[in-house]
């Protein structure tokens, strides 16, 4: 959904984050940049809001380049904009999203809300705490990946 965000659902459960806010320079590549980092997650067993953070912030850091190829974003990129967290939160346009046409018992949105918590059937989830653990998987493997260059 661009720079609204994105959607994913499956068989038991709908999650939704906000994107990540950047200055774009390029779209080309982002669309497979964000469909490539689902199918990580879902091979790797992440939750899906999880998922969702990180395919918004691997489209978000391709935006910002020029291209596609080997100009999509580099994981550096990526994990400085988790560590922003800098989201484009818009809580009355995910509520009347959710609210008007999602029919389910549970919607999940990463949130910069500080806590977990509801509303109706709007569960949040914090950026800080989903950030924390996608950074705790990358940030060895970007550490290494700067030693190999």
């Amino acid at each position: 959904m661009g720079s609204k965000g994105s959607i994913l659902i499956t068989r038991s459960i709908v999650s939704c984050a906000p994107a990540f806010k950047v200055n774009v320079v390029d779209t080309v590549g982002c669309g497979d940049s964000f469909t490539a980092a689902i199918a990580f997650g879902f091979l790797h067993d992440m939750p899906p809001v999880n998922s969702l953070a990180l395919a918004n912030a691997v489209g978000a850091a391709t935006a910002t380049g020029c291209g596609a190829g080997r100009n999509v974003a580099h994981l550096g990129k990526v994990l400085e904009l988790l560590r922003q967290a800098d989201l484009n939160e818009d809580d009355e346009w995910w509520n009347e999203l959710i609210e008007g046409n999602l029919e389910t018992k549970e919607v999940r949105l990463l949130s910069r809300t500080p806590v977990n918590g509801c509303s109706s059937h709007l569960v949040r989830h914090p950026i800080y705490s989903v950030v924390s653990d996608l950074l705790s998987k990358f940030e060895g493997a970007y550490e290494r990946s700067i030693m190999h260059s």
